[in-house]
């Protein structure tokens, strides 16, 4: 393969993230959802930490450690510098939509909005997301997608392996790093002669190259599907101004507006210290 047929194409809203990407380094444990939160705003001008969306988003986290809830050669980080709320079960623990699109509202004023996009997701679902990132470029979306980690590809993907799948040639998936519902935005693609693969940035900086690792289309669609007996999806982080026509284009396009259930409850009433999310 010539070098030459190798192309990176960024999404339109991904450069104005690497910086803030960049500056917020590994998340804190169980917060993954305000953790991009604070990257997004911080982006365009809003800065506030991980910690106080956390509490405004209602995001609950375990009691204790739980094993597999970091990926292998990171460490656990659980040094909160705020009392955010514990689970009164471990496996409801985290942020709910919900809470997440409406923290993302009221830190930035009503300035920036998240669009929830659901659909029966599979690959080429994932590739209409970016398509109508690219058609659209004044909107500067960026795909934040939630999605079941054990369905995606392991980062560590040798490159002769990734130059020969990019060729069309078929390789055996690496065993996934961890298996967790997370949260990570999709920047962009690396184009090759037959295929592509998505360009993923991730709140782990050891995955890949400083945070970013390659994922097939395919398997961006089954960690959203997720099958695990809960939902995941893709909200794009949009000007509020541009939500009408985000909106009316996704649609559309075939894609449902509105949040799903990632398995974390959310209440209303989450500000008044309960544990709820």
């Amino acid at each position: 393969m010539e070098r030459s047929s190798l192309v990176v194409r960024w999404l339109p809203g991904a450069d104005r993230l690497a910086r803030a990407h960049r500056a917020a380094g590994q998340q804190l444990d169980h917060v993954c959802a305000v953790h991009w939160g604070s990257i997004l705003l911080a982006s365009d001008g809003f800065p506030v930490d991980a910690e106080t969306l956390a509490l405004r988003a209602g995001t609950v986290v375990p009691q204790g450690a739980m094993h597999g809830s970091t990926p292998f050669g990171a460490g656990s980080r659980r040094d909160y510098r705020l009392p955010i709320p514990v689970a009164t079960r471990s496996e409801e623990s985290g942020t709910s939509v919900q809470g997440l699109l409406d923290c993302v509202a009221e830190v930035s004023g009503g300035a920036r909005t998240l669009v929830p996009l659901w659909t029966a997701w599979s690959g080429e679902r994932v590739v209409e997301v970016l398509r109508l990132c690219r058609e659209h470029p004044a909107w500067g979306a960026v795909p934040l997608a939630n999605v079941q980690t054990g369905r995606l590809w392991g980062w560590r993907l040798p490159l002769g392996e990734a130059l020969a799948w990019l060729a069309g040639t078929d390789v055996e998936a690496p065993a996934p790093d961890w298996e967790v519902g997370h949260f990570v935005t999709i920047a962009g693609t690396l184009e090759g002669p037959a295929r592509f693969f998505l360009v993923v940035r991730d709140s782990y900086p050891s995955f890949g190259w400083d945070g970013h690792h390659l994922q097939p289309p395919e398997a961006m669609g089954a960690a959203l599907r997720r099958d695990d007996g809960r939902e995941g999806g893709v909200a794009l982080y949009v000007a509020a101004s541009d939500q009408a026509d985000v909106e009316r284009a996704a649609k559309e396009a075939g894609f449902l507006i509105g949040g799903w259930n990632n398995g974390t409850p959310w209440h209303e009433d989450h500000n008044e210290g309960g544990t709820s999310r």
